[in-house]
């Protein structure tokens, strides 16, 4: 590096970090215009099946019967993004536009805990996770469709960031711990990273993480109460378990597969024994784990590749036609995601700071995860942000020691 390009680099690095809270506010500004302004363009058009079928629970609950499909109350899907669309849908009368608004808030709310976690890094580090957030293309793409992805990230960010802060004031572990309850009903595939978080807050942080532990139980623990009111069973979050179980371990999934494989015989055999939603979702669970123990070397094949799938670019769509660019999407996904991989090659050189290791370790267990039941890049959407932190963290370290070098 030339004298002059030395030079230049240290500027603009030393830019960055005396503005990095004011190019992190900027960056929420360029969230909102860009999610924004592709919301505006989608209007009240609804794409997807999901979409609907949130919308209706919603309505549900608006019309005042309860958690239900016309007038049978369900568990079927997890309550947390009914509930947050809810105060829009009354606000707005049903307005999908409005109803959009609360990914677009949850995007610029990403936007900023992302930054702060990036912060622990250094404040270039969380100006620049700050910009790329906000001009992800899949996170805008995602921040307009009515799926609970946007808003599970969000409150993916602040369970790490406020449990990171419980490390030094265990009250911070309240926010945290309501923040990972509400995720856990959201989305109920990430409750198991609250585990992983509290593994990093320390044992000899034991007043919060008994905290964050006790806060975090509240809102799923009242959640379970009304499934065994109502439902008459004890439902952790949802019913749809089984099938999601089945759709990814059956003689016709692959690792691509997801929604888009036939599970009628399966469907057909529920009905012939007049099984309640309680009894379906452990017909399918149990028709999938039969197929698994009867099928050990297909299903460890089927998981590897459900794993891959995780990284893939582009999903088979059940709803044709109506996917996200697929040249776009690889364009912004996998610089990303291998200037992460060279994070971890280059661990030895440059140790891994604790949110390094923090995302790292989150990805890898929620990867793990999903590949169980079936794996689709809409639900990798939170990891994406914890992988871009890690993209990040590699520019800083080169950076930084190109300049001092």
């Amino acid at each position: 590096m030339t004298e002059l390009a030395l030079r230049r680099s240290t500027v603009m690095f030393d830019w960055l970090s005396e503005r990095s809270k004011q190019i992190a506010v900027a960056a929420i500004g360029l969230s909102l215009m860009l999610a924004g302004g592709y919301g505006v363009i989608l209007g009240n058009d609804l794409r997807y099946s999901d979409e609907h079928v949130y919308l209706e629970l919603t309505q549900s609950l608006v019309d005042g019967r309860g958690f239900a499909f016309g007038t049978d109350s369900t568990a079927y899907r997890p309550p947390g993004y009914p509930f947050l669309l809810l105060p829009l849908h009354l606000v707005s009368g049903g307005n999908v536009f409005v109803m959009r608004l609360l990914g677009i808030a949850c995007l610029a709310g990403a936007v900023w805990f992302g930054y702060l976690l990036a912060r622990r890094i250094s404040p270039v580090a969380g100006a620049l996770v700050a910009v790329v957030t906000a001009a992800y293309p899949l996170f805008v793409y995602t921040a307009t469709a009515l799926y609970p992805q946007m808003p599970a990230l969000f409150l993916l960010l602040m369970m790490l960031e406020f449990g990171l802060r419980a490390r030094d004031r265990w009250v911070w572990a309240i926010p945290s711990g309501l923040s990972a309850g509400f995720l856990t009903i959201t989305v109920p595939s990430f409750a198991p990273t609250l585990l992983l978080l509290a593994i990093f807050i320390g044992w000899r942080k034991r007043k919060a993480i008994a905290v964050l532990l006790v806060a975090a139980a509240i809102i799923p623990g009242l959640w379970c109460i009304r499934n065994a009111v109502v439902m008459g069973a004890f439902i952790p979050v949802s019913t749809n378990n089984g099938v999601n179980l089945l759709l990814g371990n059956n003689p016709s999934a692959t690792g691509s597969s997801g929604t888009s494989v036939d599970v009628m015989a399966y469907e057909q055999r529920a009905k012939e024994l007049n099984l309640d939603e309680v009894g379906i979702d452990k017909f399918y669970s149990d028709q999938a784990v039969e197929w698994i123990t009867s099928n050990p070397a297909q299903a460890a094949g089927l998981y590897v590749a459900k794993v891959a799938h995780n990284f893939a670019y582009s999903d088979t769509l059940k709803t044709e036609g109506q996917g996200a660019s697929d040249l776009l999407a690889a364009l912004s996904y996998y610089p990303i995601l291998a200037l992460a991989v060279l994070r971890i090659m280059l661990s030895k050189r440059f140790p891994l700071r604790r949110v390094d290791k923090l995302c790292l370790w989150a990805i890898a267990l929620n990867v793990l995860l999903l590949a169980v039941f079936f794996t689709r890049i809409r639900f990798r959407v939170p990891l994406d942000e914890l992988t871009i932190i890690l993209a990040v963290s590699t520019v800083v370290v080169w950076w930084d020691r190109r300049r001092i070098a």
